[in-house]
């Protein structure tokens, strides 16, 4: 990577048409990830005949979808910030900035998660509103910060908390590097280094967490632990705005826009890696420190060189392009959020409905099933909250900027 002299003219904004593609991927891998688990497909898959491995290992390892949605936010979000450091303009108002955050994430989960409460009355202590406690928790996405609410309301939403304190945290961090920068040479080079110091603080707050309590229940949810997948999506900011603003040339970079299919051949190492190598057990309670390593290490290089085709190269180019530009994966990427938030409860309805047993059903009929009817809440969530919230704010902002 080499610094080069910035070119006279810079488009404002760059376009990257496979993001909806990864999104549609990542939230089917992880509703995958919860059908089979809950039917009993992950415990009595059949093995695939290779080195005595079975279908299993790698289903139960579909979260990696969630390091990419992490991955997809650190890059989206922090390269705005980025270009305005690099062109050496205000970066993006804040105001703007939380504004458009909060009404992203919180219409349709509030929406999704009186559903789960009130209108389904999903089973379970942590499914229920019984004061104003409970109510700030999970209204306000403060679940995590306490055991007696973790992982309750909307199970899956525990990554939403961790979102959600990103989001409050990239312009802080934002404007330490910009700070930073004025008093050394290199704006590039500050950026790095400081990215590289966000992953190993990822690293290293795992590894204290570990060795204080082997077996901890919420302190590897906050977002600490996940600085370095993170820094993995901002570091691909960093790289790419420098080379739309003319200060990084990346050779690497430009390689890998030339062969998506290696890009995606190491993401699928890693996944194999991951999958077979550390004998992973389901509950993550039980991890020791070597295998929490192996395991954020891996689910980052997975989905790093997963978005590497997306991010450079010619993205009218490359099967794996193609791939993800394919209407059907697209459509399902727009509708992505709605996917993660309402899959939980038509899982739970599929056993309450049909009165068969958890951990011992046709997959097929719980893919359906819940398929079926996650999808259609997504695209009503769509329609009906995001489109519109996000619609209204766009017509906002061009009011007050008029």
């Amino acid at each position: 990577m080499t610094p080069t002299a910035p070119p006279v003219d810079a488009p404002d904004r760059a376009f990257f048409p496979c993001f909806n593609g990864y999104r549609g991927l990542a939230a089917v891998a992880v509703f995958v990830l919860h059908a089979t688990f809950v039917s009993g497909t992950i415990g009595r898959t059949p093995s695939l005949g290779i080195f005595g491995l079975d279908l299993g290992q790698f289903l139960i390892r579909l979260d990696v979808g969630v390091s990419v949605f992490f991955l997809i936010s650190g890059f989206l979000l922090y390269r705005p910030f980025v270009l305005a450091h690099l062109r050496g303009v205000p970066g993006p108002e804040l105001r703007d900035y939380f504004v458009g955050r909060f009404l992203r994430i919180f219409p349709a989960y509030w929406v999704a998660l009186i559903a789960v409460v009130w209108v389904f009355r999903q089973s379970g202590p942590k499914h229920s509103i019984d004061n104003l406690g409970d109510f700030i928790s999970y209204f306000g996405l403060l679940q995590q910060y306490t055991a007696s609410h973790a992982y309750g309301g909307i199970q899956q939403a525990w990554t939403l908390c961790v979102e959600v304190a990103f989001y409050l945290f990239l312009p802080l961090w934002a404007l330490g590097i910009r700070t930073v920068a004025r008093r050394a040479k290199g704006v590039v080079r500050v950026e790095l280094v400081g990215l590289v110091v966000l992953f190993m603080t990822g690293i290293a707050y795992r590894m204290i967490v570990l060795s204080i309590n082997p077996r901890p229940l919420i302190e590897l949810s906050w977002l600490p632990a996940f600085f370095d997948q993170f820094a993995l999506g901002m570091l691909l900011a960093v790289v790419s705005a420098g080379i739309e603003t003319g200060h990084v040339r990346s050779r690497l970079a430009e390689f890998a826009g030339k062969r998506p299919w290696m890009c995606w051949g190491l993401a699928g190492f890693a996944f194999v890696a991951v999958s077979t190598l550390f004998d992973l057990p389901l509950d993550y309670r039980q991890l020791s420190r070597g295998q929490w390593l192996a395991w954020t290490l891996l689910y980052g290089a997975t989905a790093f060189f997963l978005l590497l085709p997306g991010i450079f190269g010619d993205q009218e180019r490359g099967l794996a392009r193609r791939t993800l530009r394919h209407p059907v994966l697209v459509g399902l990427g727009v509708v992505s959020y709605g996917i993660y938030l309402w899959h939980e409860l038509w899982l739970g309805r599929f056993f309450s409905t049909t009165g068969l047993p958890v951990f011992d059903v046709d997959v097929f009929a719980v893919l359906g099933y819940a398929g079926m009817l996650t999808l259609t809440a997504a695209i009503v969530s769509w329609n009906f909250i995001e489109s519109p919230v996000l619609r209204l704010r766009r017509e906002r902002s061009l009011t007050t900027t008029s």
